[in-house]
């Protein structure tokens, strides 16, 4: 393919339908692709669940969703697809049903992963090159000619979400001046769950060592086991429960610090610019960008990283192995030395 050929493409289709942390980490290579093809038309198909994480995003003309509950949902998505009639379609999943969307979507040009295992459908097969996920992510775009250094993520929100969270956290007694910290008590994979006893210890030390207002953060249906853990802490922790994406990332945004586990809020965080520790358990340092601003902590095991999302260890030595005094001492310097650092 050379020059002339890569610059006819007029529509250019993204496909990454989940989960958060991977729509997100696939931000940077969005701005690339607009920096090379401006004017071309830039969709991207998502599940309809995480559409807001690419609402605003200023490098895409177009998101097309997909409700997995939708009947007859691949024949509609296709006939979306087919509407919106794309030249070229990027697949970064390359699944069953991705591979038969791009196969179907009409596009003379289409790229992914050389190695997938359904890689000989596409028509450009790409080897993949990088650490950090977004960098990967880039990586694929090369055969296009686009390449960038720019690891950014973006995610935007409108301003009435920023108010609403000024607002709630004006409510709970939270102003600019506080330390604010907002904190994510769960993973839906028991594999990556720290135990939630051990976070709220953090925050209790959290707010005798450096006077931090903790804003614990957390799904509807994880509220009433958050509002037990909290019933245990020895200091006062604030609780956000019923939050849409725009409000969860306003808010922390507004915060000094994130804590939690490796989930899809981590990579908010690192959207926001918002300084994060978290304890990834079997989950390897690609999902961390390499930033003072974003640090972790593990257990070092010859198992990990894995992508069990049950460890078959009973004594799931990932988390369990991993005290919070351990922990705290290493997030106690982190806060001392890059986020409260005192003026040179």
């Amino acid at each position: 393919m050379n020059e002339m050929e890569i610059m006819r493409f007029d529509k250019i289709l993204v496909i990454q339908l989940r989960q958060m942390g991977d729509i997100l980490l696939c931000t940077p290579a969005l701005k690339a692709l607009r920096t090379k093809f401006p004017g071309a038309q830039i969709a991207f198909l998502v599940d309809s669940s995480f559409e807001p994480l690419l609402k605003y995003n200023p490098d895409l003309n177009l998101v097309l969703t997909r409700n997995p509950t939708e009947l007859l949902e691949p024949f509609r998505t296709i006939n979306r697809i087919r509407q919106f009639a794309p030249d070229l379609v990027i697949d970064y999943l390359a699944n069953p049903r991705t591979a038969l969307l791009t196969l179907f979507s009409g596009a003379m040009t289409t790229l992914s992963y050389a190695n997938k295992r359904r890689a000989f459908l596409y028509k450009i097969k790409a080897p993949s090159s990088g650490g950090y996920v977004a960098e990967e992510k880039l990586s694929l775009l090369k055969p296009l000619g686009v390449e960038s250094k720019d690891l950014d993520l973006v995610f935007n929100y409108p301003a009435s979400a920023g108010a609403k969270a000024r607002e709630r956290l004006a409510s709970l007694g939270i102003t600019e001046r506080d330390f604010l910290v907002a904190l994510d008590l769960f993973h839906k994979r028991p594999a990556r769950q720290w135990p939630v006893p051990n976070f709220i210890e953090l925050a209790d030390r959290l707010a005798e060592k450096f006077d931090a207002k903790v804003l614990i953060i957390c799904l509807p249906q994880n509220r009433h086991l958050a509002e037990q853990a909290m019933a245990q802490a020895r200091r006062k922790h604030q609780l956000a429960s019923d939050l849409d994406l725009f409000e969860l990332a306003a808010l922390i945004g507004h915060a000094r610090l994130f804590l939690g586990n490796d989930a899809g809020t981590k990579h908010i965080a690192v959207s926001q610019k918002t300084p994060s520790f978290t304890l990834p358990g079997p989950s390897g340092p690609q999902w961390t960008p390499d930033s003072p601003l974003h640090q972790t902590m593990a257990v070092e095991l010859d198992c990990r990283p894995c992508s069990f999302h049950q460890c078959p260890d009973p004594e799931h030595p990932c988390q369990n192995r991993l005290s919070p005094e351990a922990v705290f001492q290493k997030l106690s310097r982190f806060i001392e030395q890059t986020i409260r650092k005192p003026p040179a």
